[in-house]
């Protein structure tokens, strides 16, 4: 009796163990039930998650989800700001998605989060997806620079997601507002991709100033030119670092390189704008002090860099900021006092200064957080720079003609030779271009157009009749295609008799003629050997049949005098069909079948005594119930097949006819 009594008190054990944790699972899980729930429509662009959010503290940034699941959790409110005591935070809400966009959702954070962890909780399961500046991009839940995670909602769900934020929150960390906004993933993948055209733009523009300037370097051999280069390459590439698009394409696998690099850039950036102003506004010679001034500023730049490398523990970032904030200034007062007295190169200078001042302010007081971090903060030392980048350039095109005024004569020579030699170079690339394009379209011995030109321009014609046919309009008479397929007859005998060099001009002579007895708007090529094709709209009955007695005629009255003394005869035989082929049924033979027809046409005529054109007309007064049942039948489809095959045979039988 022993036995079974602990059996049983083990039971009770095991079942009011499980009572208790089934208790603190619906607490917790009904504690966050009672969050005001996120609604997510389609139609909406963004959405905050701040008026429905709740967030706690996490002072190590190691907080686990079971505790965090546990604490005690304030309302979010707008963007609540991050706090030094806190080393991460944990954001709870409800979400409740009716309908899902075209992708789904994505949920999108201010930059600057060492680690993001998304938790999607549905009953028993958990759905975690993860980014930050310290997790590789290919590691990332979506391989992407900013700060944005999938969030995996079904239709219709009503879930709790818990956001776990871990970064920098001292008070110059950019992990400085606890906060997120949901949009569609089509409404984000338009963010992005407005964001690469904008970093496109502002790439461009730096590349293009680095490469123009050394380049510039090279010829002169003038320092100023390499240290704007390298100023402006660092400047600008520090900034495009900040987007992530470096981490992500190109060290995507050192996170600890990346966050490297910034600081590094900031350093080179700085120490090579001081070089530049001094060297660009002659500061040694003006002011020995001022020089020595800037020279301190570079080497106590240099210094905090190496300390900071080294190991020390001192923010590296707020002294940096400082420090370009300070020479931005001092830069802007240089160039005042140049200008004052009348220093030429000072004027674009003092422009793109004021124009860099104004945006290092904006970012510096933001980035100090005296300013909030907004879309014109963010971007105003990006805009003031892109504008001084490209003022500097303007102000260096200036200083060429005010300091080198002993070499004008021999840099105003070299600049127009390169400026000849660029468009001598261009205008023979543009003709060899246009004789290619012409080459490629033109037969070389007579000038007319070649097949692939006809193949080429045949198309738009042909869907104009179609929709012509489409729109049926009344009053307007039916348009049609003329396709006339002409060859000189005895023109081997020519050949024979008077060589080749004769036969060419007489080709010529035959396409000077057909030239003149055709419309403008007519296509007129030259198909192969001493065939001709001629392609035109024709509205009348027999329009294209007299066309063809037109160029036949044409052809016998105007015999090239090279023939004549020959003594040889000279004609020309045609084939004429017209497309659409058949009125009732204007699919019954497409454009390669017309052409064979044509070509078959003039096969017949070749055969039946030459000089003469031959023409295919369909029956019309058949009756429409006899002719569904012959498009319909096997004969049908064996006839086009034989005009789709068959064509290559006929041009050699009537070769070997000739």
């Amino acid at each position: 009796m022993v036995f079974p009594l602990r059996i049983s008190e083990a039971h009770r054990l095991v079942v009011l163990c499980l009572c208790l944790a089934v208790v603190v699972f619906a607490a917790v899980t009904l504690h966050a039930s009672q969050l005001p729930p996120l609604t997510l429509t389609s139609t909406a662009n963004s959405i905050a998650i701040s008026a429905s959010a709740e967030f706690t503290c996490d002072p190590t940034g190691d907080l686990s989800l079971e505790a965090a699941q546990a604490g005690t959790y304030a309302p979010l409110g707008n963007e609540h700001p991050t706090s030094d005591r806190c080393r991460g935070y944990w954001v709870r809400f409800r979400v409740i998605s009716p309908d899902l966009p075209p992708g789904g959702w994505v949920m999108e954070l201010s930059r600057g989060w060492w680690v993001v962890d998304l938790y999607v909780l549905a009953g028993d399961t958990i759905t975690v997806e993860r980014t930050g500046t310290d997790v590789m991009p290919r590691s990332r839940s979506l391989a992407s620079g900013d700060m944005v995670l999938p969030l995996p909602l079904p239709a219709g769900a009503d879930q709790a997601v818990y956001l776990h934020l871990v970064g920098d929150t001292t008070q110059f960390g950019e992990s400085r507002s606890i906060g997120a906004t949901i949009l569609p993933f089509q409404e984000w993948i338009g963010k992005q991709r407005n964001l690469l055209f904008g970093q496109g733009i502002y790439a461009g523009i730096i590349l293009g100033l680095t490469l123009y300037n050394l380049m510039l370097f090279v010829s002169l051999r003038d320092r100023v030119y390499l240290y704007y280069a390298i100023y402006v390459c660092a400047f600008g590439s520090f900034w495009t670092a900040r987007t992530g698009f470096f981490y992500q394409y190109l060290w995507p696998s050192h996170p600890l390189w990346d966050r490297q690099t910034q600081p590094f850039l900031a350093v080179v950036a700085i120490v090579f704008s001081i070089l530049f102003v001094r060297r660009f506004l002659a500061v040694p010679k003006h002011s020995r002090t001022v020089d020595g001034l800037l020279q301190g500023i570079a080497a106590l730049t240099i210094a905090s860099y190496v300390a900071s490398f080294a190991g020390m523990h001192f923010a590296l970032s707020p002294v940096l900021a400082w420090i370009g904030l300070v020479v931005t200034i001092l830069y802007a007062a240089i160039g005042l006092v140049a200008f004052a007295r009348k220093y030429r190169p000072a004027r674009f200078f003092l422009v793109a200064s004021a124009a860099l001042l104004a945006g290092n302010v904006l970012y510096i007081l933001m980035f100090l957080r005296v300013l909030p971090m907004t879309f014109l903060t963010y971007n105003a030392a990006l805009a003031g720079s892109a504008i001084e980048c490209v003022l500097l350039a303007f102000a260096l095109a200036d200083r060429m003609n005010v300091l080198k005024r002993e070499h004008e004569e021999r840099q105003t020579e070299y600049t127009l030779d390169l400026q000849e030699l660029v468009q001598r170079r261009t205008a023979q690339l543009s003709a060899a271009v246009a004789q290619l394009q012409t080459a490629s379209i033109t037969d070389p011995l007579t000038n007319l157009s070649n097949r692939r030109h006809v193949e080429t321009a045949v198309q738009p014609w042909i869907a104009e009749l179609q929709r012509d046919r489409i729109r049926n309009v009344s009053g307007i008479p039916r348009r049609y295609l003329a396709i006339c397929l002409g060859d000189l007859d005895h023109f081997k005998m020519v050949n024979d008799s008077l060589g080749h060099a004769a036969g060419d001009k007489v080709l010529q002579a035959a396409a000077d003629i057909l030239r003149q007895n055709v419309r403008a708007t007519a296509i007129l090529s030259r198909w192969g050997g001493e065939e001709f094709l001629i392609l035109d709209h024709v509205t009348a009955p027999f329009e294209d049949l007299l066309m063809a007695e037109r160029l036949r005629k044409s052809i016998i009255d105007d015999t090239p005098p090279v023939v004549v003394e020959s003594g040889h005869p000279l004609s020309l035989s045609l084939g004429v069909v017209r497309y659409p082929f058949s009125e009732g049924f204007p699919d019954l033979l497409d454009w390669d079948h017309c052409l064979a027809l044509a070509d078959h046409a003039l096969y017949r005529a070749k055969k039946t005594g030459r000089n003469r054109w031959c023409s295919y007309r369909p029956n019309e007064g058949f009756s429409h119930a006899a002719r569904t049942r012959f498009v319909s039948s096997s004969e049908f489809m064996r006839m086009r097949r034989l005009l789709s095959v068959s064509s290559k045979l006929w041009m050699r039988s009537r070769r070997t006819f000739r």
